[in-house]
């Protein structure tokens, strides 16, 4: 069996950097392992050229003297996620990862049906899941939960608003109100 393989384009997640300093360098560098195409806003464009990351696009609201000339740039719709999310659903990518120090419950639901976009930030995963998600963890893992409400959770302990501990090894199961919600976990 061969060692080489080709990867397409967009077959990757996509890496929507909001803010650089969400994760550590060394997730970072596992992120960009695979060439993904890398999308940012003017804020985090001069931490990122200074990490020595190749931008490809990059979200600007103003005109912009740029480091690199191969970047294109997209005018701001409404805020930089939506405008990177909805740049992405046109050009039919499935997925995306996005570096924030922020939650966005709102905008990730909102995206939920169109694209796979996984959070990355303050030393935790935020992912969209399917209302009946069920998931194998190990006892005592920290589990959180943003956005819709939870109707049904099977499988974890309260121990904070939001935020959970599996009860034992094995499964648990979160329904919402909505046929999406948010589930988080600690990287």
């Amino acid at each position: 069996m061969s060692s080489h393989h080709f990867v397409r384009e967009d077959q990757e997640p996509a890496l929507i950097i909001a803010d650089v300093n969400g994760i550590s360098l060394s997730l970072l560098n596992q992120l960009l392992e695979w060439n993904p195409m890398v999308i940012l806003d003017r804020h985090s464009l001069d931490s990122v050229m200074e990490l020595g990351i190749k931008a490809d696009v990059l979200v600007a609201d103003e005109p912009v003297e740029l480091p690199q000339d191969h970047i294109r740039i997209l005018p701001i719709a409404t805020s930089f996620l939506d405008t990177a999310l909805n740049y992405l659903i046109k050009r039919r990518c499935r997925a995306a990862n996005i570096v924030s120090t922020h939650t966005m419950p709102d905008v990730l639901l909102r995206y939920a049906a169109k694209i796979q976009a996984v959070l990355l930030g303050n030393g935790r995963r935020v992912f969209t899941v399917k209302s009946g998600f069920a998931k194998w963890k190990p006892q005592g893992e920290k589990v959180f939960l943003y956005g819709n409400s939870a109707t049904e959770i099977k499988g974890l302990q309260p121990t904070g608003e939001r935020e959970y501990l599996t009860e034992t090894d094995g499964f648990y199961s979160i329904h919402f109100d909505q046929p999406y919600g948010l589930v988080g976990e600690q990287l």
